[in-house]
């Protein structure tokens, strides 16, 4: 079977990288335990983080804390020196605000869009970071896409993606602007904003951080936590 040209560019992309499984710290450590969120509330809520081997979906409107939600987890991990990749066909991903959220850009491959069949192209991407086994945490930021470019996708994607992480010592995170998929054992968040932090008075007045409820969809849970206001 012909190699796909966007594996083959991936490849030599985390060549090029010199991201390799074999390098610290990931060698030697124990990667069966859930994936931290980088907070406390939540991997309480989800019996220590986001599972392993799953694909998992947090889902919530604009300002719901999707993106920080997501980007507490990176900088976790990032700051223990594992690898983070972040995907991202609508090119929403901002590396000042990550850095302020404290993410180590070094240790994050972000693959950007919009371009010509980028959805699809994305999940391709996914689906090949994920098999490369390089990667603690992977994301998948669907946010801003419109459920109809969702739809056109082939109805088997998120089964093949779970197929793809079953075996593998890597989360897969959807973000997305509701419920989209989720692995037999993966988590479902739907995130509600509950208020914002603000500095200053009037007008000119920023908005700082966000309270948060997030509540699994197969059960009766859920807990509010504070993120910083990334979306």
């Amino acid at each position: 079977m012909a190699v796909s040209p966007l594996k083959s560019q991936l490849e030599d992309l985390l060549k090029a990288h010199r991201l390799q499984a074999e390098a610290p710290p990931l060698r030697g450590e124990r990667r069966l335990s859930p994936l931290s969120t980088g907070l406390s509330a939540l991997d309480q809520l989800l019996d220590g983080g986001w599972p392993r081997g799953q694909l998992s979906e947090a889902f919530g409107l604009s300002s719901s804390g999707r993106t920080g939600l997501a980007l507490a987890a990176v900088a976790h991990l990032s700051r223990r020196g594992a690898l983070a990749a972040w995907v991202d066909p609508a090119d929403r991903f901002n590396p000042s605000s990550a850095a302020e959220a404290g993410v180590d850009l070094a240790r994050v491959l972000w693959l950007r869009g919009p371009r010509p069949g980028g959805l699809s192209r994305a999940v391709s991407a996914t689906d090949v970071l994920l098999g490369s086994g390089l990667f603690d945490l992977v994301v998948l930021d669907l946010a801003g896409i419109p459920a109809s470019d969702l739809n056109r996708l082939p109805h088997t994607t998120w089964l093949r993606l779970q197929r793809t992480v079953s075996p593998l010592p890597v989360a897969l995170l959807l973000l997305a602007d509701a419920h989209v998929a989720h692995g037999p054992g993966g988590a479902s968040l739907a995130l509600s904003p509950e208020g914002g932090h603000w500095t200053g008075h009037g007008p000119g007045r920023l908005l700082t951080g966000l309270t948060t409820q997030a509540s699994r969809t197969r059960r009766a849970q859920g807990v509010r936590f504070d993120l910083q206001a990334f979306g």
